[in-house]
């Protein structure tokens, strides 16, 4: 409807975290002070939290003021690269004055301790919405349409459903939200990290990005709760199977989480139909998928091993952080109501398609004429390498015919620094090698021949 209330609930990494004198704590561009020259192990150190931490805030040096919504590239290889929210900024800016209200917050703390602030929050912003409506004539009370990137949609579900908000919600939109978790989760809680991934990262830097992961309820509670082990005679979930590195007691919470959030949808839905009243709220989902994405692992003689998709598929399965079927809501029987797009995790959010399908949801349009058609591409591109190393970055699609353009980009000023051809394989494989200097870049494809998502955009880490 047209003067509900929109909150955007970014994902992790998605706010700006800064201390208590105002800095920025981990700004990792070349244009802060040098820092990549002097080492930036001190960076993830500084985001590390104390032992034991479980649903609470940390104070003293541990705590960290979420200031505002991420606009510039970032990057904690092993994790996630994040090219921000510059577009959907731009999206949500064209809305009516003083309807969008963004809920930045500390996204390494656990989800339930967010869930509580997005509660407050949201009261805040609904009671200061409807008086402005209410002084400009508007007769109807407004409700909360929810648009959340990520992680983000676990914490909206558990406001909604656990705490209460599903009474003044009127929409759900979740984009790349891991409802069930993620694989990639067990890689940097295990220091298990992809060596495609981290081109010549040093052993210090890899351990400084493990040891604060590590610290963080929130990563743990994106550990895969659907059954994502194979080959294992315990079972085929991480609560049942031992895996080395991974805190026994963490995977009991993620589990706790999911089951809390299951259990209360069930009832809540129970209770909805019992009363013979429809769900106060509609769920949409939106996903990525053709993006090589860890789906599985294994634990031959204790060794992890990971997998890109399950063995009865050929497709990759995700959007690079988070496969198909968790991206799916799990009382969903199936990903035939996901809106699917051919982007990778944090590129979602920021398409220009994806966000007239959100003007559908916001304005109640039918939305059918926007549907994505047609062949589309998915790009792979490491998350940091070191300065020197030559920089792969691939394309697949089922079309094997495209003609594809890569160039490197910097994201303050938007020029292009290198450009190259995607060379096809003839099987619908492509690629090319870049050489950046050290800094943040963005790596975007382009072809004028897909119908479907023709520009895809993904950032990198260089270090001197």
């Amino acid at each position: 409807m047209t003067h509900d209330l929109v909150v955007f609930v970014p994902g992790v990494m998605g706010s700006v975290l800064c201390d208590g004198d105002g800095r920025d704590v981990w700004n990792l561009s070349l244009g802060v002070g040098g820092r990549l020259a002097t080492g930036i192990e001190g960076f993830f150190d500084r985001l590390a939290l104390p032992p034991g931490l479980g649903d609470a805030a940390p104070d003293g040096p541990y705590a960290l003021t979420p200031a505002r919504l991420l606009r510039e590239p970032r990057i904690y290889p092993g994790l996630l690269p994040h090219v921000a929210y510059r577009e959907l900024t731009r999206h949500l800016g064209e809305l009516a004055e003083g309807r969008v209200a963004v809920f930045p917050y500390d996204w390494r703390l656990s989800n339930r301790h967010s869930a509580a602030l997005l509660k407050e929050f949201v009261g805040r912003e609904l009671q200061r919405w409807r008086e402005q409506r209410r002084a400009a004539g508007d007769e109807e009370e407004p409700r909360v349409v929810l648009v959340c990137h990520s992680m983000g949609g676990l914490v909206a579900r558990y406001y909604l459903e656990v705490l209460g908000g599903r009474e003044t919600a009127r929409t759900l939109v979740t984009i790349g939200t891991p409802y069930a978790g993620a694989v990639k989760a067990v890689r940097i809680l295990t220091g298990t990290l992809s060596g495609r991934k981290l081109l010549g990262i040093g052993t210090r830097l890899r351990e400084a990005l493990v040891t604060a992961a590590r610290t963080m309820p929130s990563v743990h509670q994106l550990l895969p709760t659907y059954q994502c082990v194979t080959g294992h005679p315990a079972g085929t979930r991480l609560d049942a199977v031992p895996v080395p590195d991974l805190d026994t007691a963490m995977v009991d919470d993620a589990f706790a989480l999911r089951r809390e959030l299951d259990e209360a949808v069930r009832r809540n839905t129970a209770e909805d139909l019992l009363a013979g009243r429809p769900a106060p709220y509609r769920v949409f989902a939106s996903g990525g998928k053709g993006e090589p994405t860890d789906i599985a692992l294994s634990l031959p003689a204790g060794v992890i091993t990971y997998a890109d998709r399950f063995e009865d598929r050929d497709r990759w399965q995700g959007d690079g952080t988070v496969p198909c079927l968790s991206a799916t809501p799990p009382e969903w029987e199936d990903g035939a109501r996901v809106d699917w797009f051919r982007l990778g995790h944090t590129a979602l959010p920021n398409d220009a398609l994806l966000h007239r399908q959100l003007y559908d949801r916001y304005e109640a349009l039918d939305h059918r004429p926007y549907q994505m058609l047609g062949t589309g591409f998915g790009i792979d591109v490491p998350e940091a390498a070191a300065a020197g190393t030559p920089l792969p970055v691939t394309a697949v699609s089922e079309e094997p015919g495209l003609l594809l353009q890569a160039r490197l980009v910097s994201p303050d000023s938007g020029k292009t620094i290198e450009r190259r051809r995607l060379v096809p394989d003839g099987d619908g494989g492509y690629s090319a090698t870049f050489s950046p200097p050290p800094g943040v870049w963005m790596v975007e494809a382009t072809t004028a021949h897909a119908t479907a998502a023709p520009v895809q955009r993904e950032a990198v880490l260089v270090l001197d």
